[in-house]
Order: structure tokens, then C-alpha cells, then sequence
């Protein structure tokens, strides 16, 4: 897996990173050290086919995704910070409503055909704020998350967030996954989606993108929270994206499926 080749990468870096580190405080310094990083990954991802770029690319990746997590867990205040610049480099940030739960995600420009995507998942526990790093290796399902739905029932807080992917040029994917902050742990495998044969923490599909080419707007999953409902776009048995959608209505406990 990356996440093993890349701790010798973790090692050598770590004590100039966290001296470094230590010296920033301020979310002005904070952002400017992480841009200062990142610029570096598009530069090396746009020349990694040139001549050692790619080992380049990776040690880039490395660092940043240390001194984000380093970062997002030190200073609490990074969880309402805007990170105007990095967004305008192509990083994603979604935030709950409640500003209790982040995500970060930035494409690492290591995919072949599809996007290789890292996530960091930010979350407050008291006043504090903790961070979790989620590699996964290039070529399996690879992911961003554009979007965090915040839902409460039963005195219980769910964020809902939405997640794509792209796997090649005619392949994507899209999801949804329910994540909690329970006893100070985020637990990404809350049970959400009740079937006639399982208990699901996540809905998915995938559909040809060609099927979608020609649209100015395709349908995406959505979460209507006032009337407690999710809606996932229907994709025919040849991965081809309709118009149509299914409902999902929350029923006390779970979600379950609208019969049409």
C-alpha cells in the first residue's frame, strides 16, 4: 500500500516539519506554509512525467498531508478557517453545519487515468479538534467529499457526506456515508440505510460518464434535512445515468426506500 511506502518519506521529513511547525501559530502563517507546499504538488503533478518528478511529487504529497494533519489537530481554530488560497489551487473543503466535522480533500495528481484523491476528516471533541489522514493506493477507489449534510434525530447528530469519484474517462462514482463523533472517536460506519436484507452505512453507485456528456447539469445526490429525506439518482442496468431519482424517507431509526 502507499500509505507503507510513504513512511520513510513520513520519517525523514517529520523532524524539520515539526520544528518548523512549531514556530507557526497565526491562521494567516498557517495557510501560507501549507500553499507554499501544495503549489509545489500541481507543479510536480503537472511535470511528473519529466525526469525524477514523480519521486518529487510524492515526497510533496507527503509533507503536505503531514503538516495539514499536524495542523488541523494543533490549532482548533483551522476548522472554521476559509483557506481561501489552497481552495483556489483545487483543494476541497466541506464543512458541517454545525462546524463541527471538516473534510479536506486534494487530488494527488499520482492517478493513471482516473484522480488519485487524499482526505484529511477534521472533527471537534470539547474544544479541541482532532484529525484523521485517509490515503488509499492509486487505482482503488479514490474519492473527494464536496459536501457534508448535517442531520439530527433523536438527539443524535449524523453528518451525511456525499463523496465522488473518477476511476478513467468514462467511469465515475458518487456516494453517500453517514459519520458520528461518539465518546470523543469519529465513526464513519454509522448504520444510516435500512434495506430488506442489511443495514447499510453508505449508499453508492457508479455510472458511464458518457451518458452524461451532453448534459449542462446531471443529477447528484441530495439531502432535503427539513423533510428528512436523501435522493440518489437512478442509473440504469447499463451504468447510464436517468433523470429519475429514489427517495430514501428517515423513519424514526433509519432511512429507508420510497416505494414508487
Amino acid at each position: 500500500m502507499r500509505s507503507f511506502k510513504l513512511i520513510f518519506i513520513f520519517c525523514s521529513c517529520f523532524i524539520t516539519a515539526h520544528s518548523f511547525a512549531q514556530t507557526i501559530s497565526s491562521p494567516q502563517a498557517i495557510e501560507d506554509d501549507l500553499l507554499r507546499i501544495f503549489k509545489r504538488v500541481n507543479y510536480y503533478g503537472t511535470h511528473k512525467k519529466e525526469f525524477k518528478a514523480i519521486d518529487s511529487l510524492k515526497k510533496m504529497n507527503s509533507i503536505f498531508a503531514f503538516k495539514l494533519k499536524y495542523y488541523t489537530s494543533k490549532y482548533p481554530f483551522t476548522i472554521s478557517q476559509k483557506f481561501t488560497s489552497l481552495v483556489k489551487e483545487r483543494m476541497v473543503v466541506a464543512t458541517s453545519a454545525d462546524g463541527m466535522f471538516r473534510t479536506y480533500s486534494w487530488d494527488t495528481r499520482l492517478g493513471n487515468g482516473g484522480y488519485d484523491f487524499d482526505n484529511i476528516l477534521q472533527y471537534k471533541v470539547g474544544a479541541q479538534t482532532q484529525s484523521l489522514l485517509k490515503m488509499d493506493p492509486p487505482g482503488k477507489e479514490a474519492y473527494w467529499f464536496p459536501k457534508i449534510y448535517t442531520f439530527t434525530a433523536n438527539n443524535k447528530t449524523m453528518y451525511l457526506a456525499v463523496y465522488n469519484s473518477v476511476m478513467s474517462a468514462t467511469k465515475a462514482g458518487q456516494g453517500i456515508r453517514a459519520y458520528a463523533i461518539e465518546k470523543g472517536v469519529l465513526n464513519g460506519r454509522v448504520p444510516m440505510v435500512k434495506t430488506p436484507t442489511a443495514v447499510l452505512s453508505r449508499l453508492y453507485y457508479e455510472y458511464d460518464l458518457n451518458s452524461v456528456a451532453d448534459w449542462d447539469i446531471f443529477p447528484t445526490i441530495t439531502v432535503d434535512v427539513k423533510n428528512q429525506t436523501i435522493l440518489t439518482p437512478l442509473v440504469d442496468y447499463k451504468g447510464k445515468m436517468t433523470r429519475k431519482f429514489i427517495t430514501y424517507k428517515f423513519t424514526g431509526r433509519f432511512f429507508e426506500k420510497v416505494k414508487s
